[in-house]
């Protein structure tokens, strides 16, 4: 099916008449488009130009991460609103018109709580990765884990940093697997080399000991 803009202005347009009077909340995906850099006049004058592409004419709310550049952001669309026509573009006078991304908030919260397990929790992913990187590595975690007979639902599960919620799925994905890491270590040469290289300017953490894994074991239940 081709995407026709045209077509989905239509039906954007029919629902809204449709659903006016009973208030029922739609959850429509207008654009994916990508932004080249995080600077707050890029940002802004992103969301400008979606909002008149669409030709969407009154704003409640915008929801955006927390981050100074996305502050910036707002207070330049809030000023380019005051002066749209109708005069109220903004409803309810923009008092809601920031909202801060509540999962962000929560992913920043579970960071700053849950330090102190950093290094282990990064040794563990780079551990990760290592076998993320390549399918004949998966397979040969996967001949180990036979071997030791553990049972997988799922092989090495790398987590996105800016989910809290991945991070504890990647754990528990791999918590079982402590003694098969082990054996790979003693058999793998390549594997305690990928962690002698530099990650950037910074030493990789790793590989994981038996210390990491009792830190990372105490993380689902902090």
């Amino acid at each position: 099916m081709v995407f026709n803009k045209e077509m989905c202005r239509k039906a954007l347009i029919k629902m809204i008449i449709i659903d006016a009077l009973n208030w029922k909340l739609h959850k429509r995906i207008l654009i994916f488009s990508v932004v080249p850099n995080h600077k707050g006049e890029t940002i802004e004058k992103f969301i400008e130009n979606s909002l008149l592409d669409w030709g969407i004419k009154r704003v409640g709310s915008i929801t955006i991460d927390n981050a100074n550049t996305n502050d910036a952001a707002i207070i330049y669309v809030k000023n380019k609103l005051k002066n749209w026509k109708p005069d109220d573009a903004m409803i309810l006078g923009s008092s809601y018109l920031h909202v801060r991304c509540s999962a962000h908030t929560v992913n920043l919260i579970v960071k700053e709580g849950s330090k102190e397990f950093n290094p282990s929790i990064e040794s563990i992913r780079n551990a990760v990765k290592y076998f993320q990187l390549s399918p004949s590595r998966l397979m040969k975690l996967s001949v180990v884990l036979k071997g030791k007979r553990l049972h997988a639902k799922k092989l090495a599960v790398l987590d996105v940093p800016t989910r809290w919620n991945s991070t504890f799925l990647m754990l528990d994905s791999v918590l079982n697997f402590e003694k098969a890491f082990d054996r790979i270590e003693e058999g793998d040469g390549f594997y305690c080399k990928y962690f002698d290289e530099n990650e950037g300017r910074k030493e990789k953490e790793g590989p994981p000991i038996s210390y990491d894994w009792e830190k990372a074991r105490n993380l689902p239940s902090f």
